[in-house]
């Protein structure tokens, strides 16, 4: 039976996509906002002020509260809706301390970021059942600027993998997401997915650009040279489904067997994210890299 009462953790809930391939899993977001201003975000049209990141008033004490409630050993991912190493973190230490609560009492742990500012919690995750999953768009920092302009560029996060693996943290890299005329050539995913498999990554998760209004005009704005052309495959040909513009099925099947290609050619698991290509992960493998959350400490590698 599900717990009742939670205030600040909440059961993973993918918006009743079907093409979502998570585990149950519960969330945290111990900031709202992120102040990376990815171009692509879909929580930016969800979340007022989104782009001024504060933590959760009484987030401690209402975690405290919920860490009562949630099963014993179930895993916990931070953060769903928002980057958990948000620019504010590097000063006020909020997710370090969510996380030693968290792993105190025995709970897995699954962080999504592309901030190498993780490596800070280093101590904490290499000796608790954690996994990492950290977003590599393009090894182009000029792009990676423009279409993630307050993120780390993405060789500290190449800096940060090599340092979590080297201490024993899994970690799946996502390449996602891939945006047409952008980070789409043969050349840029190998590149991320190479760099990706030295640095140490178990997985590559992949997934493409799903289109809302306020994103599909923020790319547009950015990059007006393919404006006309984004537009024509997402809002003339593409396919609406819940709420997003997905890319024609044949363009997005085309991807995925790119991606997955090149990531078995490196010997990485492999999974998409909200795809509706299920049969193309590897076994026993999910999008979100959890799995290797479950592993005993230093046993991820091997499997």
């Amino acid at each position: 039976m599900l717990p009742k009462g939670l205030r600040v953790v909440r059961l993973f809930d993918p918006w009743g996509s079907p093409y979502c391939t998570c585990p149950i899993k519960f969330t945290l977001n111990p900031y709202t906002g992120c102040g990376h201003g990815c171009l692509y975000c879909y929580a930016r049209s969800y979340i007022r002020g989104f782009e001024k990141p504060h933590p959760k008033r009484g987030l401690m004490r209402n975690l405290l509260h919920d860490l009562r409630l949630v099963p014993k050993n179930s895993l916990i991912e931070l953060s769903a809706s928002s980057d958990p190493y948000t620019p504010p973190e590097a000063r006020l230490g909020i997710t370090r301390r969510v996380l030693r609560a968290i792993a105190s009492r025995g709970f897995k742990i699954l962080i999504v970021t592309k901030s190498n500012l993780i490596t800070r919690d280093v101590d904490i995750l290499s000796t608790s059942r954690s996994s990492v999953a950290i977003t590599i768009t393009t090894l182009d920092h000029e792009l990676a600027r423009r279409l993630e302009p307050g993120a780390p560029p993405p060789s500290a996060r190449l800096e940060a993998i090599k340092k979590l693996t080297d201490a024993g943290i899994p970690v799946t890299v996502r390449l996602d997401p891939i945006i047409p005329y952008l980070n789409d050539s043969i050349g840029s995913i190998s590149d991320v997915v190479a760099a990706a498999s030295e640095a140490g990554a178990l997985q590559i998760t992949t997934s493409t650009y799903k289109a809302r209004p306020d994103s599909l005009k923020r790319l547009c704005e950015a990059f007006p040279e393919i404006c006309g052309r984004l537009r024509r495959l997402y809002v003339a040909h593409g396919v609406r489904t819940h709420g997003y513009r997905y890319l024609p099925t044949a363009m997005r099947l085309r991807y995925i067997l790119t991606v997955r290609e090149v990531a078995l050619k490196h010997g990485l698991a492999f999974a998409s994210c909200r795809e509706g290509f299920r049969s193309l992960n590897t076994p026993g493998i999910h999008c979100d890299g959890s799995l290797y959350a479950y592993l005993r400490v230093g046993e991820a590698s091997g499997t």
